[in-house]
């Protein structure tokens, strides 16, 4: 093995490249941290996707509390209609309520 470090693995990946070449390749630093945040994002949001699925409706909230009335009661509306729409579907089983 060689005294001077040319062996070692920082060497042959980065040390032996010219200050214009290291330059250029810190300039992919913010594209490629860009890239994981768009990934990480796209994977985040479909997850959230997929769990929020079954819920109806969406949270908006007035400035100073919750939600307002004529949003609670379209959400209650909904869900009332989506139970409903399923109450012909369901199967009757006897012993059941």
């Amino acid at each position: 093995m060689a005294k001077d470090g040319k062996e070692t693995l920082w060497y042959r990946l980065w040390d032996h490249r010219s200050p214009k070449e290291k330059r250029r390749l810190r300039s992919f630093i913010p594209y490629f941290l860009y890239g994981l945040l768009v990934f990480y994002g796209i994977i985040y949001l479909s997850i959230l996707n997929t769990v929020n699925r079954e819920r109806v409706g969406t949270t908006v909230k007035s400035w100073w509390s919750g939600d307002s009335d004529e949003i609670i009661e379209a959400r209650q509306g909904e869900e009332r209609e989506i139970k409903e729409s399923f109450a012909a579907l369901r199967k009757r089983v006897s012993g059941g309520h």
